[in-house]
């Protein structure tokens, strides 16, 4: 009897142990530089709205899907992939900026570097987000 309670309580340690220990969630994207999402994973991302500055930055607005992201993400990254242009390849930036909420987050997009005015700042780039 006594070691019954000593395998019953195990088992509900280990029980309470793996429901405590939360699987990361992750979000992908691969957006446009027209701010189209071209494909995504899960369907995270409800909307894109791109606000573009000549000359200065485009700044991506990705709306999140509510059904799919309930939380704030706790950490998002950007990769820009732009290489319609040797330009665009080698001095194209972009960053997250702020912190994600669950109602989306904002990316920006850059050309740093270039000699001369850079005009269209806006950049093909993948998105990533966790929870």
């Amino acid at each position: 009897m006594k070691m019954m309670k000593w395998v019953l309580l195990l088992v509900m340690s280990i029980a309470y142990q793996t429901s405590a220990m939360a699987k990361d969630t992750y979000w992908t994207a691969h957006v446009g530089k027209d701010g189209t999402v071209l494909r995504q994973w899960p369907k995270w991302i409800e909307n894109v709205e791109l606000s573009a500055n000549a000359n200065y930055f485009s700044q991506y607005k990705l709306i999140f899907n509510n059904r799919i992201v309930h939380q704030d993400p706790g950490f998002c990254t950007v990769s820009p992939i732009d290489g319609s242009t040797e330009d665009r390849l080698l001095h194209g930036q972009a960053k997250v900026i702020g912190k994600p909420k669950a109602e989306g987050v904002t990316v920006l997009t850059q050309l740093v570097d270039v000699k001369g005015a850079s005009g269209d700042n806006s950049l093909e780039f993948l998105v990533m987000c966790m929870r």
